[in-house]
């Protein structure tokens, strides 16, 4: 690093065109997502995602408003800072909207997973995932995979129970 870009780093100020980046403390218990499953019959994916980062839990009818729900918090807390823009087809493309659920609402958990999303690279996601139930662990290297470990833990209990 050369003395003007440590000097934009220690001092704030803009020194030839560079800039401080804001630093942004994220808490540790923001950095993992309880994922509370409540469904997954005929392999649709319903049930609550627990952060701080929403005030409590918001529900989840589907993979992929589970998927958009992540990316948004992921987002806004800027961490892991994904490293390509969101593309659609859409520029007003419509976001799934958190819906907050009360304690006493929510319907009976069917398995519980801790999601730690470490890096966003190449418009995917890289993290692990413990199943809190079996007090087992897996880690995935994109969101594919992420997908496959999800069917291949609740496929199973619903093959076992149905």
């Amino acid at each position: 690093m050369d003395e003007a870009a440590l000097e934009a780093a220690s001092t704030g100020k803009k020194v030839d065109g560079l800039e401080k980046m804001p630093s942004r403390f994220v808490p540790y218990e923001m950095q993992t997502t309880l994922v509370k499953v409540t469904s997954y019959e005929y392999k649709n994916l319903c049930g609550y995602l627990s952060n701080p980062f929403f005030g409590g839990s918001v529900y989840f009818n589907g993979l992929i408003p589970m998927l958009q729900l992540m990316e948004d918090m992921l987002d806004s807390l800027r961490f892991p800072q994904r490293s390509m823009e969101r593309r659609t087809f859409d520029t007003e493309a419509p976001r799934v909207q958190p819906v907050t659920v009360e304690e006493a609402d929510r319907e009976r958990t069917v398995a519980t997973f801790k999601l730690r999303v470490l890096f966003r690279q190449n418009a995917s996601w890289e993290g692990d995932l413990v199943w809190v139930d079996r007090q087992a662990a897996a880690q995935f290297r994109s969101v594919l995979e992420l997908i496959g470990i999800l069917d291949s833990a609740l496929g199973g209990l619903y093959e076992q129970n149905g």
